[in-house]
Parts: C-alpha cells; structure tokens; sequence
C-alpha cells in the first residue's frame, strides 16, 4: 500500500496521508487528498454518540445542533477554555493540541469529518484540555453537553453510548502517553504513519505537526524519516512518501 505523503505550498513542506492500493506514476504532483462533506443528518447518524437511536429520536438530537464556520488556522477553542460544546467535524480537519511554558505544542489528536472534540469538558464543565486550531477551512455542528446529559435518559441508548465513548477517550488518551514515556521516536512516528494511513480523510500536516504528534524536535523527525528511507521501510519521492515495508513499520510498534 503507497501513501502520498507530502506536498510543497505557499513554501512550506506539507504532508498529507492518503492510502492508494497502486500508486499511479502519471498521477498529477498537484494531486491531493479532499475531506468529505458530511450533512447534519448524516453526521450525526454516523457517531457512536448516537448509534442505536430511533428515527425520531434522532431527529431530536439533529433538531439541537448549530452549525459553525471557521476559516483555516482559526482557534476555535483555547487551553483552560470553559466551554460546554460538543463539536463534532462535517467538514475540514482540526488538531487538539497543548502547549508547554516554554512554547513546545504535543498534538493529542487529529478531528476530522465524522470526529467529535472537546467530550470531556462538555459534560463535566470542567476547562478544555487541549487548544482546537483548524488545519483546513471547516464546518462544525455543536451540541450542548448539557443538554445532551439531560436528554440522555429519554434518548434509547444515549446515555450508554456516552459512556462508552468517554471510555474510548480515557483509553486513547492512556495509549498516548504510554507511547510518550516508553516508545522511542522511531516507533511513535511509524505508529503514527500507520494510523493516518488506514484513515482516507487525513489533512495535509507540516514537519511541525509531525513532529508534535510524535513528542520531538522537527529536526528529529527528518533524521527518524531518513533512517527509515536508509531501511528500505519508505521511499521518499519529490512530493510523497512510499510505504515499502508496511511489516516493518507494524514491528516497529509491538
């Protein structure tokens, strides 16, 4: 499997993950990943928030939600923030991240179309945990946290499946910092290679991005990237990354 992994504009090196079962060498070097559009409906009727849920019920949640609009690079949410929203992703692509004192940003996660962000301070009112920023021009639908817990118990499965998700949070957030404190750089940027790779939505991110998924300088980033160009794991092209070895990559994070 070939992944299309970077693309130069305005002059800034710029990496975009995209799976392709053949890669085509006439393919345009302009040619670049599109994140879908999702309707309120279809969005909504997607997320394991609200999976199970009856026709009407469902109609009731959609009845609740505002559609937001923000341009790329805006900040939607800032660090501490006390914000009750629950944003889910229609359209675009947005980074969780936070910042150290001395400037240094770890990117939690990546929301893209079908996501959902901010869980934790929308249902407990407690302060963000992370900074939202647009990676692409986006479109939003929010719904109250509040609201959403009152409801919970009228609502089917609701108030199971938000449980449930909660959970999923709790463990992607342990799987992190896990990879943080035992994994050396090599195997969180692999690990991070794969998963981007099995999502066809994935935005275009900078060696910056990179490197603040992986926890590490951007210079360390380049030299892991290299290393593994030298192990015939990738090939790196003008525009784009080849994933050789895929075998190699998946050992490289047990």
């Amino acid at each position: 499997m070939d992944i299309m992994l970077a693309e130069y504009r305005r002059g800034v090196k710029q990496f975009a993950m995209v799976t392709s079962p053949i890669y085509n060498r006439g393919m345009s070097e302009n040619t670049v990943p599109t994140l879908p559009i999702l309707n309120k409906v279809d969005l909504l009727k997607g997320n394991p928030y609200f999976q199970g849920l009856s026709p009407t019920e469902l109609e009731i949640v959609v009845g609740m939600a505002i559609e937001e609009k923000y341009g790329r690079d805006a900040i939607i949410l800032s660090e501490c923030d006390r914000n009750r929203k629950l944003f889910f992703v229609a359209s675009g692509a947005v980074k969780i991240f936070t910042t150290s004192a001395d400037g240094k940003e770890q990117i939690i996660a990546l929301s893209r179309p079908g996501d959902s962000f901010n869980d934790v301070p929308a249902f407990d009112a407690g302060v963000t945990e992370g900074t939202a920023q647009t990676l692409t021009d986006v479109v939003l639908f929010t719904l109250n946290g509040r609201a959403l817990l009152e409801r919970s118990c009228q609502l089917g499965g609701l108030a199971a499946n938000i449980i449930k998700r909660l959970s999923g949070r709790i463990r992607e957030l342990g799987n992190l910092v896990n990879d943080l404190s035992f994994r050396p750089v090599a195997g969180r940027l692999a690990r991070i290679i794969l998963d981007l790779a099995k999502n066809e939505h994935s935005p275009y991110l900078t060696q910056k991005d990179l490197a603040a998924m992986v926890g590490t300088a951007r210079e360390v980033v380049a030299r892991a990237l290299k290393t593994l160009e030298n192990d015939d794991v990738i090939r790196v092209e003008r525009h784009r990354i080849v994933v050789v070895d895929r075998a190699a990559l998946e050992r490289m994070i047990e």
